[in-house]
């Protein structure tokens, strides 16, 4: 089976907003329902981890039941950062799932523009090499600066990618590579990385531009923008 973990506890300070950003509003529904449905709606995923602040337990709760979504587990509590609540979200899945996993799915909980296909696609690269992300290609020129803000270096682009979530990994991989960061106290941007540091390549599948991190309040009119764009096409 493939299983997903979502990690969701972001504080939403750069929104200005009193509400966790994963919870804010687009298009009429918080942002982290149309993440999960995203998953819910995807036939290469079985079950679904949420990981949530202990504080917001009920709320992640009361949304899985007002929206039907059946794939998703009742949240469990994750850590102060990123890293940390992933790894709560693996050994849960170790506790829920045992060695029945094959895929493991790691996506940000404010990344509410993922669609099914690209979960799949990177399942499939996940199957093949072990680990696969998605990432686009730099199109922007890279300029490297020193402390006082002046340019020391332009950055060749060629081959430079900017990584995204969904990433997917074997399961027994991604649970060593959290496993013994946590041991050595080794902190990482993304997973990928903690599976890199092992000697493992990594797969990458092309992403999409559209799908965004919510991070600041002009994210979140862009992706309003993208989902009335998409329904307007369908």
């Amino acid at each position: 089976m493939n299983v997903a973990i979502i990690p969701a506890g972001g504080q939403g300070r750069r929104m200005q907003s009193t509400l966790r950003k994963q919870f804010l509003e687009l298009a009429g529904l918080p942002i982290i329902v149309h993440t999960l449905r995203a998953f819910e709606l995807c036939s290469d995923v079985e079950a679904v981890i949420l990981v949530l602040p202990s504080e917001d337990l009920l709320i992640g709760q009361k949304l899985l039941d007002e929206h039907n979504l059946q794939k998703v587990l009742p949240p469990i509590s994750g850590a102060a950062e990123r890293q940390g609540s992933v790894y709560c979200g693996l050994q849960a899945a170790e506790r829920f799932f045992g060695s029945n996993i094959d895929i493991c799915v790691i996506h940000d909980g404010v990344r509410p523009l993922v669609t099914p296909p690209q979960i799949s696609q990177t399942i499939a690269a996940a199957k093949l090499h072990r680990a696969a992300i998605c990432a686009t290609p730099v199109t922007d020129t890279i300029k490297r600066i020193d402390a006082d803000k002046m340019i020391v270096a332009t950055i060749d682009r060629t081959n430079l990618y900017l990584a995204q979530t969904p990433q997917a990994f074997d399961f027994s991989l991604i649970l060593t590579a959290h496993r013994l960061a946590e041991t050595a106290g080794i902190k990482a941007t993304d997973d990928a990385s903690l599976v890199e540091r092992l000697g493992f390549k990594v797969a990458v599948v092309i992403g999409s531009a559209f799908n965004i991190k919510i991070t600041r309040q002009e994210d979140l009119n862009l992706a309003e923008f993208i989902l009335k764009s998409r329904e307007s096409q369908n």
